[in-house]
Formats: structure tokens, sequence, C-alpha cells
């Protein structure tokens, strides 16, 4: 699962960071003096350490449902440089009369001052998740409709500061469903491309190579049953389409919500000192798959220290998440029909978990993506695992490096495998947990980010072979990433291209740092290698 890389390399220490957010325009000859700002309503109800005092100067509507639907208004402020093409539309949430359901196009009250400005290329900031280059615009009964693309951070923002020293309180989170997220499903990479375009190609290319590792590793005996039948058959959630005429943004809520995704269904969810998502295909089809994969925490932190200055991330920036003590992952899957039922998915979850920071420019968002391939190799087969190890350290970035927890064992996977099957079976997947802080559409987000991406792969072997030995398997990959801009994948990418031909926005490869690698069998005999 890959994206943007990080736009600049950090290198530089932090100092002691100040509580709270901060956003100021650099000094020459010195460090740069942060403008604090007050923590309103909604800021306090996510981070400790705000006083009684920030009430008092809450905007109601910063905490409406508007705001958590659509976001914060932009931040006028000596302090803060915006680059000379950046439309500030004022009046925040409220100026918002819709938006479409895949977040790109925005529906914005004629009357709102700078509204009658937004011009095609020029880049529209009206909250802090309408925000993008804006690649179509017309007018409606006095309202200005604006289609936006991508932007990178440093395309909203030509001098600012992003400090944040803070707990989160996962409970004052709140879901936003994006029906029609550009890229939602992968197509697959098998599918023919003679009529495919170049952006088609490189998504099909990239699914890929994003595919799961284990799943290359999962055993040969397993990976050639699953390919002795017919190949399984990738999701897609159909046609792109325009979203002007798909309906629009939902609002967002605290409880969670399951996204349907063809054939499989995915729920983020959050719970007091946890975070998870779980995913499974439906239970009518032949195939049966249930995963749930969570992270449990302790006081969830985030330590941010971001520069902009002249329109570039200065040397020396930090955005780590702290306080993940574990990580769990349950696996059940089962096949009436063998090889035949086989599917496969990566798919990047329309449902993020969010929280506007009132009185910043920036909203705070938890995106998850997730793949996972089934290789089960006989009828009425079933494959269950689960297991869990602790991780010791923060994930992200930090004095100019990329820093990578340790990992130990709390419950060995090896230990859970188990089922029933005539012949060789595995299941892998992969769970990507992205923090952001930023601006942008849901589709790009732009700002600061840390993210884990976690493979499990497991083997059980054939229960024909009991006599001899019964044969099981499992492989565990964990990496890091990081960095400052937008992360977005190809297959994304692809889909806005497809909406937005016009489009002019260059995908770099973004660089993920492995900090495990873990593959076992048992029993250690060469029958089980082999």
């Amino acid at each position: 699962m890959r994206g943007i890389r990080l736009l600049s390399a950090v290198s530089r220490g932090v100092a002691a960071l100040r509580p709270g957010w901060a956003v100021s325009a650099p000094r020459p000859g010195r460090r740069a003096a942060p403008l604090a700002i007050a923590f309103l309503l909604t800021i306090t109800a996510a981070c400790g350490g705000a006083s009684r005092r920030a009430h008092e100067g809450s905007n109601p509507a910063e905490t409406s449902e508007a705001a958590l639907t659509y976001g914060t208004r932009p931040v006028r402020d000596p302090s803060i440089t915006y680059q000379p093409d950046v439309v500030i539309v004022e009046g925040g949430p409220r100026a918002i009369r819709s938006a479409s359901s895949d977040g790109l196009t925005w529906t914005i009250d004629g009357k709102a001052r700078g509204a009658q400005d937004v011009r095609l290329g020029k880049v529209l900031y009206a909250t802090s998740r309408a925000v993008g280059r804006v690649q179509k615009v017309r007018r409606v009964h006095g309202d200005v409709v604006a289609t936006l693309g991508p932007v990178e951070f440093t395309e909203v923002f030509r001098d600012a500061h992003l400090t944040l020293d803070q707990d989160i309180d996962n409970g004052a989170l709140h879901y936003l469903e994006i029906p029609d997220l550009p890229g939602a499903v992968t197509m697959s990479a098998d599918a023919p491309t003679d009529a495919a375009t170049e952006a088609e190609k490189g998504a099909a290319k990239d699914a890929a190579r994003d595919a799961p590792t284990t799943a290359r590793t999962i055993g040969q005996t397993s990976v050639r049953a699953a390919h002795s039948g017919r190949v399984g058959t990738v999701v897609e959630r159909g046609p792109v389409r325009v979203a002007a005429v798909g309906g629009t943004l939902p609002p967002a809520r605290s409880s969670s919500v399951t996204a349907d995704l063809g054939e499989w269904k995915a729920q983020p969810y959050r719970s007091p000192g946890a975070f998870g998502l779980k995913f499974n295909h439906k239970a009518a089809a032949g195939l049966k798959v249930f995963v749930d994969f969570s992270l449990k925490t302790e006081k969830l932190h985030i330590r941010s220290d971001v520069t902009i200055s002249g329109g570039r991330v200065a040397d020396g920036a930090t955005f780590a998440v702290e306080g993940i003590k574990s990580v769990a992952i349950r696996i059940a899957a089962g096949a009436a029909n063998g090889v035949i039922d086989n599917s496969k998915i990566r798919a990047e979850v329309p449902v993020q978990m969010t929280l506007p920071i009132a009185g910043t420019p920036f909203a705070f968002d938890i995106s998850w993506k997730f793949s996972v391939a089934t290789a089960l190799g006989g009828n009425n087969t079933t494959v269950t695992a689960d297991g869990e190890w602790g991780l010791d350290g923060a994930i992200g970035m930090v004095n100019g490096s990329i820093v990578t927890p340790k990992l130990s064992v709390i419950k060995s996977i090896m230990d859970s495998v188990t089922g029933i099957s005539v012949g060789v079976s595995g299941i892998a997947t992969t769970v990507e947990f992205k923090v952001q802080v930023g601006v942008g559409v849901p589709a790009a987000f732009a700002g600061p980010y840390a993210k884990l991406v976690m493979d499990f792969g497991v083997t059980n072997g054939s229960v024909l072979g009991a006599p001899l030995t019964r044969c099981v398997g499992a492989t565990l990959d964990g990496k890091i990433g990081g960095g400052v801009g937008v992360s977005v994948s190809a297959v994304a990418m692809a889909a806005l291209k497809k909406l937005l031909p016009t489009m002019k926005f260059q995908l770099l490869q973004e660089s993920l740092t492995p900090f495990v690698h873990r593959q076992q069998t048992l029993p250690d005999v060469p029958l089980c290698k082999s």
C-alpha cells in the first residue's frame, strides 16, 4: 500500500513542544515563535490539558454537525501566509450547502465573502475539508458549485508552523462516510488492459505490487492450489461516476458505520483503549471470511512540529503517534466449494474517523486500507487463527528519521492455526492504519501523517497428510511510513484522473520502513518446507 512519499526530509531535532496547536510564520535567524490558538470546544473534547476557559470562546458552528462533516473555517492571521492563488471563502461550515458523495464537488453559499472569487485553477479554501484546486466551477441559483482536485500542503500554506503535543480522546472522534470515495476498491491486477488508460495500467501494476507480502509467502502448495481452478474474483464497486449525480456526503456520526464494498463489508470501530477494523465477505456466498484487526492503546498521543517556510517544508519536522501498545488479529475463513470460491480485494475504507480542530485550519483524521486474498484448496475448507503482538515505541517521524516500534509476542498466531481442509489452504491480509492532521478533500488529504502497515499470512495443511504430518505456517511483516504531504494510492489517483481528466498532480512513490519480518513453519521438517 503505497502513496505519496515524504515531501521534505526531516533532519532537525525538536525542542520542547509547547502544549497545544500553534500556527506562525518563521522569523529569520531564530526559531519561529508560535502564536498560540485558543482551545475551543472541539479540541477540548479531543485533547487533554485544555482549560475550561476555552469553552467561553467557542463558536457553536465549529462544533456543529456541519463542522464535524465539512471541517473548520480557515484561519486569517498575520502569522499565517497563504499561497497567492488561494481563495478563502468566509463563513466556514455555515457557508457549505452540500458536498458530493465522493467529497470532490462542493456547493457554497454564493453570498459568502470570497465565493465570487472562485475561479478555474485557483485553490479553494472554504473549510478544512473543502480545500483543493478548482477543476470545474459553475453558478447554480446564485450558489457556487466547485469540483476540487488534490493539492499539496505547501500549495495552500506558504508560511506556517504547526505544533501539537496532546493526548487524543478516541471517544470524541466521529465517523465520516464517503460513499463514493475514488478508488475505494481496487480493480483486478489480472484484468485485460487492452483498452486501459495509462493511469489504469499504473493502478493495476500498483495493485499487483501492493498485494500482501504474505500472499507470496504463505506456501507454494497453497498458491498452486488457489490457481489450479478458477482464479479468485476481485470485487469492484462498479463504474466511476461523476459525484454530482451520485448523492451527497452523509453527516458525520458518533456511532460506527459499515461500508459495503461489493461482496465485502468493512467497519472501522473505536472503543475505550482500542481502535480496530473489521472486514468480512458476505456469508450468503459460498465463501465466508471474517477478519478483526485491532490496536490497543494507552493514552494515544500525537506529537507534531512542522514548519513551512517560503512554500516548502523546512528541514526538521516531527509527526509521531505514541501510545499504541499492541496489535492483534483474528482470522476465520471457509469455502463451501473450495478453489472456485476464492476471492481477493484491496480497499480503501470509505469511512474515516475524524475530528475538526476548532480555532485552527486543520482536521484530525484516521483512515484505513486493507487487502485480503484467500487460497482455500478444497470443499468445506476452514482456516482460523489469531495472535497478538506488543509494540513499544512511537510510529511516524521524529528528529529527521522514520521511527519504528519494537515488537514482542503476546500470543503466538502459530499456536492457533487450525481448520479442516482436504487441500493445503491459506489466507493473507494486510491492514494499514493512518493518522493525519491537515486539509484537503477526503481522497487526497494533505498534511503530516504517520502510518502502520501490518501483513499477516497463515497456511493450514491438508488433513490427508495427517498420518505423516500436518503442516501449519505463518508470516508476519510490519512497516512504518510517515511524511508531510498527500498520501494517496495509485489506484485512488487513477480514479481521480477519470473523474478529473484535466487534473495535474504528480504521484510520487512512498517508501515504507520495515520493522519486523517473521516466518515460521511447523513442524520443522523437510515435508512442510518443500
